[in-house]
């Protein structure tokens, strides 16, 4: 039952959050606290019946290392507190299966974590192709750079290929290793120049999406300034900037709570996602 009521839980506040994140561009402060009392809750309620101190234990364990990894993206300016706090939400809510019967080769906490870490990549490079493609302005600089710096490009795709496909051929005549047993190489150059390419694409979507210079009359609340960290600005902030700025660089991110949703499914519905990318 535990589990039952912690999927409850865990999937009624990160879709909630997903809604707010992708509608407004953020969530209300009080969603990820909620999840996290009613998860610390609801182990606390099992520990008493079951005399096991441990469920309650190792939720609190395990909730405080990600709400404090959450904060260490906060403070590198990665995203905003709210995604620590539902990290945070996270690891209180899913300190174990619970009693789900899920087959994983690392404890429950590495799984979440490592597939969180994979569907952040994924979900950001999806993120970022749908936004440039929206956009005229970055499709047009991104051809622009692909034109300007083609030979760049070419060389080091060949640079890539040479070297990776030299090593295959190495390996299968001088050892006689079978192509078979080699598709990670055979796939490498592929997976770099793609690399390549959608790095100078990201850098490309970050200047002209992803900060802008605004008069300070046109602040609103729960804007970020570009040289803070993720923390939208409150109304007394901006009566502050008001009185010493004329304009402002602001920042907008990736609306990031939809990532949360899609690891937990993908944990409790597949396991451990590494093994199936590897």
């Amino acid at each position: 039952m535990l589990w039952i009521f912690s999927l409850i839980i865990g999937i009624a506040g990160f879709i909630a959050g997903s809604y707010w994140d992708l509608r407004y561009t953020e969530f209300p402060d009080w969603l990820p606290y909620s999840m996290i009392i009613a998860g610390v809750g609801l182990r606390g309620v099992f520990a008493f019946i079951y005399s096991d101190i441990w469920i309650l234990g190792n939720s609190i364990m395990i909730g405080c290392i990600f709400l404090a990894l959450g904060y260490v993206f906060y403070f590198t300016k990665q995203w905003g507190d709210g995604d620590a706090w539902l990290l945070g939400a996270m690891g209180f809510i899913f300190p174990d299966t619970g009693g789900f019967a899920i087959h994983t080769l690392f404890s429950f906490p590495i799984t979440l974590l490592l597939n969180f870490l994979f569907v952040s990549l994924i979900y950001l490079i999806a993120y970022s192709l749908f936004l440039g493609y929206r956009s005229k302005d970055v499709r047009k600089s991104f051809l622009k750079d692909l034109n300007s710096n083609s030979r760049r490009y070419l060389m080091f795709i060949l640079i890539f290929f040479v070297v990776s496909y030299t090593s295959v051929f190495y390996l299968s005549f001088t050892y006689n290793v079978p192509l078979s047993s080699m598709p990670t190489m055979l796939f490498l150059p592929f997976l770099l120049t793609f690399i390549l390419i959608f790095t100078n694409y990201a850098r490309i979507i970050e200047k002209d999406m992803f900060k802008k210079k605004i008069p300070v009359s046109r602040l609103r609340v729960g804007d970020v300034i570009l040289e803070d960290k993720w923390r939208g600005l409150k109304e007394e902030d901006i009566k502050k900037l008001k009185k010493t700025r004329k304009t402002v660089w602001i920042k907008e991110g990736v609306r990031f709570a939809p990532v949360f949703l899609f690891t937990i499914a993908i944990s409790f519905l597949i396991g451990d996602l590494v093994i199936i990318l590897i």
